[in-house]
């Protein structure tokens, strides 16, 4: 779940990926997200994107 809130990959994505269902994905990154918050987990920024 942690592509989820690095990348910001779908639920569409990943359910597709891992084999299995979308709510499946959805209910795994709910149950996930307070744990992170609980050990201040932040979601690191991404870098730049060099446009050419």
């Amino acid at each position: 779940m942690l592509v989820h809130l690095r990348h910001g990959t779908t639920h569409d994505i990943l359910a597709c990926w891992f084999g299995l269902d979308r709510s499946t994905i959805a209910r795994a990154i709910n149950e996930v997200r307070p744990l992170l918050a609980k050990e201040a987990v932040r979601q690191p920024k991404c870098a730049p994107v060099d446009p050419g």
